[in-house]
């Protein structure tokens, strides 16, 4: 016997994001992560990225892409239709991929809000007011001290001058990384900036905020 509640409590926390919409592009129904890329992306632009994908005839169809919404990155997508009512559209997470580009072996322990907040007071001045939102409960981990404080500090130089700038430093949710064929979890960092920031290639894995800033993440190395 299927248990349906089950099933659908599965299909509510699954990490791959799904939206249902109607005919005319209205959100019908979504999941948890579903609600999430609805927060960064104009629900026309994923009815439209469903319609295109779409089978010629009533049925599924999987494709294969690069896609970026928010923080996160996409591998495949899987659109769905059993009548002219209603359109499913299924976004699949590119997490098994996920790789640190370079890990040096010069690690040490260090306190992640400490070492932010070096860095800001290097690089910043006190015209700009800095919110923080820091998850007190994460304890300290391993990381090249040097290389990041300078890699925080080019970042930081690019925010001189901006009113406000907002940092949150979490636990990255159902996310781990592949390093020297281990999986770690990830320690998220968002600067959140009214502010491009241009950081060319990098050790460190990051990605531009589509509302301004950059998005970091680190192994969680004890």
């Amino acid at each position: 016997m299927i248990d349906h509640q089950l099933y659908r409590l599965f299909f509510e926390h699954s990490i791959d994001p799904f939206i249902l919409f109607d005919s005319e592009g209205n959100v019908l129904e979504y999941n948890d992560e579903g609600e999430y890329i609805l927060s960064k992306i104009d629900k026309s632009e994923l009815f439209n990225l469903a319609v295109s994908h779409a089978s010629m005839t009533f049925g599924f169809k999987q494709t294969l892409l690069e896609l970026t919404i928010g923080h996160s990155t996409f591998c495949a997508l899987n659109v769905g239709y059993i009548n002219s009512d209603v359109i499913g559209l299924v976004l699949h997470k590119s997490l098994c991929n996920k790789r640190y580009k370079n890990l040096s072996h010069n690690l040490q322990p260090a306190n992640i809000f400490t070492l932010v907040d070096i860095a800001i007071n290097t690089n910043l001045g006190d015209e700009t007011k800095i919110l923080r939102e820091y998850d007190a409960s994460i304890p300290e981990f391993k990381i090249n001290i040097n290389r990041f404080l300078q890699f925080l500090n080019k970042i930081f130089k690019q925010l001189r001058g901006l009113p406000q700038i907002k940092i949150v430093i979490k636990m990255a949710t159902g996310e781990t990384m592949l390093i020297e064929k281990r999986r770690y979890q990830i320690v998220a960092i968002d600067i959140v900036a009214d502010r491009e920031i241009e950081l060319g290639e990098e050790e460190f894995i990051y990605s531009p905020r589509k509302e301004g800033g950059v998005h970091i993440e680190l192994p969680f190395i004890l």
